[in-house]
């Protein structure tokens, strides 16, 4: 005769110890409201068919709350990304306005800029009838790219200062073969910046590349990169204008 089984224990918390739990512990939903918030409330028998409103009231504020908290997370999260665009549009300008000529300013670009917005590759994309020899090696990828008449427009449109692309695989901008020459592949989200340059009388593109998506994207302000693409052109213009002279 084989011995009886013994019967598994349940490993699941039951009803009954949860209720002991809160009676040896008055305190505990007063110091975890949001447990309170999801939970279901209570729907009172008011009998002789009335319904009873308050439990669609609170179940509704409950929704509400919920949608509200997340909307402040996403305010939170949009502001800070803010923040810390403007610290660093703060950085550069001063980097920026402290060269002292065309090879430092082209030097603070490629170099200091790079570092300073934490991306992988700075371009100054400068459109030109010539196309001339450039290349770039493995370590460093940033510099002066020549790009075909009329891709400025083209990429980021008639009328307008900064694009910013998510996802480059999904939406790639105009001539983004050519502004990232050779380093195109590994280029998943960029902001371009329209500069104007009147010395030269030639529409440029300061590029920021990364390689991972949505580092850039729409949803971003875009005023204080446009504040440091006329800065980063005044003073290209101005170089360019003492050495014309």
């Amino acid at each position: 005769m084989s011995a009886k089984r013994p019967e598994p224990k349940s490993s699941g918390i039951t009803a009954d110890q949860v209720r002991e739990f809160l009676l040896k512990h008055p305190e505990f939903l007063k110091k975890n409201l949001d447990i309170v918030s999801d939970q279901t409330p209570p729907e009172r028998d008011m009998g002789d068919g009335i319904v009873d409103f308050q439990h669609y009231m609170v179940k509704n504020l409950q929704k509400d709350s919920k949608a509200l908290k997340s909307r402040y997370d996403v305010l939170v999260d949009f502001c800070r990304d803010n923040m810390s665009v403007q610290t660093q549009v703060h950085q550069a300008a001063l980097r920026l306005i402290r060269t002292r000529s065309l090879e430092q300013l082209l030097e603070a670009i490629t170099v200091d800029l790079l570092n300073l917005f934490d991306v992988d590759v700075v371009r100054m994309a400068m459109e030109s009838d010539t196309q001339f020899d450039t290349s770039y090696g493995e370590q460093h990828y940033s510099g002066i790219v020549f790009i075909d008449p009329g891709t400025v427009d083209d990429a980021i449109g008639i009328n307008k200062n900064v694009l910013l692309v998510g996802d480059c695989e999904a939406t790639p901008p105009a001539g983004l073969e050519q502004i990232f020459a050779d380093c195109e592949d590994m280029i998943a989200s960029c902001a371009l910046l329209r500069l104007e340059l009147d010395t030269v009388g030639k529409n440029v593109i300061l590029a920021f590349g990364v390689r991972y998506k949505e580092r850039f994207h729409p949803g971003q302000g875009i005023e204080l990169l446009h504040f440091l693409a006329q800065i980063v052109a005044y003073q290209m213009d101005m170089y360019l204008g003492e050495m014309a002279i």
